[in-house]
């Protein structure tokens, strides 16, 4: 392990880094982005991913951070003030570690089982909401239209808690053309349609899940199969997208457990 000791804003490294943390097209550019705390860095590691390099509070002693350290000992270590520490991350409680990796790329490949389709999502943390989700109900790919939120942000790694790492994820897709690819059915959400729960989900699906506030666009309404809704109280209007994609999700993973049993 190879310890760099950073203590100045003019340091190169530490203006990469922070600039990396807040920019997309940094991020596009060199193919690479940052986990920001432990627990996705061991995320990546389990999936298989090689941390480049890390950069690490010096005001902060912690076992966890030190094992992590000495698991990738083939990357390098900057160790940086905490001050310097905190212009990096932009989260209140800080980590204590930040890993640079570069950024996994999916080669597209057709599969069957559950497509997920990500309309124009905007919050990252929706997105990470309903990828973490997409993950937990085994989801095989995830198609991400262009205007989607960055899929390697540290808000979005945040809210899927690194759920990325284990989906075929792909970006900037014209959803449109991925469903034309399709030989199986492909539904959506909406506030009119057939009860989500009196629906028969087959196992080879595709669904869609629509902008936060425009829903989905009706190029793609065209091309789907039927609209299903989620069943509410009176008096309330709609869903979280993240928490209705959850719903949806969760739904199509009971009824396959229960075909299987």
């Amino acid at each position: 392990m190879t310890e760099l000791i950073i203590t100045s804003v003019e340091n190169p490294t530490f203006k990469m880094f922070r600039k990396l943390y807040g920019n997309s097209s940094l991020r596009n550019e060199l193919g690479q982005c940052l986990l920001d705390g432990p627990h996705l860095i061991r995320s990546y590691s389990e999936s298989g991913g090689r941390i480049v390099e890390l950069i690490k509070d010096a005001s902060i002693e912690s076992v966890e951070i030190n094992e992590l350290i000495n698991q990738h000992s083939h990357a390098k270590t900057h160790v940086v003030q905490h001050d310097l520490f905190t212009k990096i991350s932009d989260l209140k409680s800080v980590t204590g570690i930040i890993a640079l990796i570069d950024m996994p790329v999916s080669s597209y490949k057709k599969t069957n089982g559950l497509n997920l389709l990500l309309d124009n999502i905007q919050d990252p943390g929706n997105l990470g909401s309903i990828l973490r989700s997409a993950a937990a109900t085994g989801s095989c790919s995830v198609f991400l239209s262009k205007g989607c939120s960055d899929l390697w942000s540290p808000k979005t790694l945040r809210g899927s808690q690194g759920a990325q790492f284990f989906l075929d994820c792909y970006e900037n897709q014209s959803l449109e053309i991925v469903i034309d690819q399709f030989d199986f059915p492909c539904y959506t959400l909406g506030m009119k349609g057939e009860s989500l729960y009196n629906a028969k989900l087959t196992k080879d699906i595709a669904i869609i899940i629509g902008n936060e506030g425009q829903g989905v666009n009706p190029i793609l309404l065209s091309k789907v199969k039927k609209t299903l809704s989620i069943p509410m109280a009176r008096g309330v209007e709609s869903l979280n997208v993240s928490s209705a994609a959850s719903i949806m999700l969760y739904e199509y993973y009971r009824q396959l457990q229960d075909k299987t049993l």
